[in-house]
C-alpha cells in the first residue's frame, strides 16, 4: 500500500493522522516515521489493526435530527427552481 494510501484511510477513520496516534497513545510523527522507512513494531501493529477493520466502525453518522425534519429547501434552492 502506498503511503498516501495508508495516511488516507487513517483520516478517514480520525479525521487526522495526530488523532490516530494520541488514540493508540503512540509518540507525534511516529506513523510519519514509518512510512519514511523507521522500524516500530507498535506503529504498525496500530496501523495493521486499524486498515484491517471497516471503516463504519469508526465513522458515526454525519445525519442529524434536525436536517432530517428541516424539509423546506433554502431560499436560494428554492429560487433557482
Amino acid at each position: 500500500m502506498h503511503p498516501e494510501d495508508v495516511k488516507a484511510e487513517i483520516r478517514k477513520r480520525f479525521r487526522t493522522v495526530a488523532s490516530f496516534e494520541r488514540s493508540f497513545n503512540l509518540p507525534g510523527k511516529s506513523v510519519t516515521d514509518l512510512l519514511r522507512g523507521y522500524k516500530s513494531q507498535r506503529v504498525s501493529d496500530a496501523i495493521q489493526s486499524v486498515i484491517s477493520r471497516p471503516v463504519s466502525e469508526f465513522v458515526q453518522s454525519e445525519d442529524s435530527d434536525v436536517s432530517e425534519n428541516d424539509s423546506a429547501a433554502h431560499r436560494l434552492n428554492a429560487e433557482a427552481r
